[in-house]
This record gives C-alpha cells, structure tokens and sequence, in this order.
C-alpha cells in the first residue's frame, strides 16, 4: 500500500515539474526575436554546407565508382 502511495506522490511531482517546464518554453519562445531566426537558418545551412554536403558527395563517389566496375 505504500508503494503505491509513493509512487501517486512520485506521479504528482513529475507532474508539476513537467507543467513548470512547459511554462519555462513557452516563455522561452515568446522571447525569440527575428535575430535569433536568422542565427537558426545561418546554423542551418552552416551544417548543410559542412555535415550533410561531404557525407552525400561521398555516398555518390562510392556510388559512382561501384557502378564504374
């Protein structure tokens, strides 16, 4: 019985901890101004540019001298 008790109580804790944090975001959005738009698209196409274009022209090098073969 009071396994259960501690655990309803562990439930309700984690409850007000999850409600204060989407609290927390929420304020959080509402303070994001357009300078911090363009800081997310210039990291955006910063890891294009330098993560995904390398790793997709090395997939199509070894693509491409597969299909040499």
């Amino acid at each position: 019985m009071s396994e259960q008790i501690d655990v309803t109580q562990e439930l309700a804790k984690l409850q007000q901890r999850v409600e204060h944090l989407e609290e927390r975001v929420k304020k959080a959005e509402s303070r994001q101004g357009p300078l911090r738009f363009l800081w997310e698209a210039i990291r955006s196409i910063l890891i294009g540019l330098f993560i995904v274009g390398p790793v997709v022209a090395i997939i199509f090098g070894v693509l491409g001298a597969l299909s040499g073969k």
